[in-house]
């Protein structure tokens, strides 16, 4: 299907979301570990799987001081891409053709405070019927972690609503979507720091990008080896109009949903009405 303008906004809120979150809240911590070994069917069989105790990598490096890998390391020797090694930011873990099982890998990578989601699921299946990965839980872990199971922290991401309005003569509208971001949390501190930077982003601008220029690859690397999201921003400005935050409302569960939860879960909510001016039937 042709890219619509859907795609754009959902991808145009997502890197400008992590970036804003990475940049305000410096919300990474730069990590060294190990890369373990392990079997993964979904994955093309001439690579070999080595994965880290870690979920999400940063890849942004337009955020000062977050680690963004470039190569592994194994007895000293330093393996970069020019040597076949292909980096999975999302699942956080390398794929490599020649590397041996038994390798000793090490590396050095910035890991986010939350990882992010899309979601079509509702908030109930979200909350209750489901089990995630505390992501913290790994810090000393000597395995990887499940490369495809969602791991918390995390925000879930999710359209609510997309109406139009006549904005002015000659065809052009006022779109309004509604997105609702669903925080859940193993750390009451986070989820107050998350809360707390998006509750200030009201009429925030942020470029409308396309579906096409997501910087991440089928592999979960980035396409062109290095990424930064202001030099991304700053290419497409000037061919669509932005989107802008017209309110932003942060609140958390009520104390009797709370008690349905497990013990270690707090859970927040972040709801933006984002507008845009465009002309949806030219």
């Amino acid at each position: 299907m042709k890219e619509q303008f859907q795609h754009k906004l959902m991808t145009s809120f997502a890197l400008w979301f992590d970036n804003y979150l990475l940049k305000k809240g410096e919300a990474y911590e730069n990590k060294t570990g190990q890369f373990f070994y392990y079997s993964d069917d979904r994955v093309d069989s001439n690579f070999k799987v080595f994965g880290s105790p870690y979920k999400q990598f940063v890849t942004d490096s337009s955020i000062t001081g977050a680690n963004i890998p470039t190569g592994v390391y194994i007895n000293g020797t330093e393996y970069t891409r020019n040597d076949g090694v292909v980096f999975d930011f999302e699942n956080g873990r390398i794929l490599s053709q020649s590397f041996a099982t038994g390798a000793a890998i090490t590396g050095s990578f910035a890991v986010k405070d939350f990882n992010l989601y899309f979601t079509n699921e509702d908030e109930e299946d979200l909350l209750i019927e489901r089990k995630y990965n505390e992501t913290s839980s790994y810090e000393y872990a000597n395995t990887n972690i499940d490369p495809y199971d969602d791991s918390i922290p995390a925000v879930f991401i999710s359209s609510q609503t997309f109406t139009n309005e006549p904005f002015a003569f000659g065809g052009e509208d006022k779109t309004q979507t509604a997105i609702k971001c669903i925080i859940i949390s193993n750390d009451a501190y986070k989820l107050d720091g998350i809360l707390s930077i998006f509750a200030d982003s009201r009429y925030e601008v942020f470029q409308q990008i396309p579906f096409s220029s997501h910087p991440i690859n089928e592999y979960g690397d980035l396409k062109n080896g290095v990424y930064n999201y202001q030099q991304l921003s700053n290419t497409y400005q000037g061919q669509d109009s932005v989107f802008y935050i017209e309110n932003v409302f942060a609140s958390k569960i009520s104390q009797k949903a709370q008690k349905q939860l497990p013990a270690n879960l707090v859970v927040g909510f972040l709801d933006f009405d984002i507008f845009t001016h465009r002309f949806p039937r030219a």
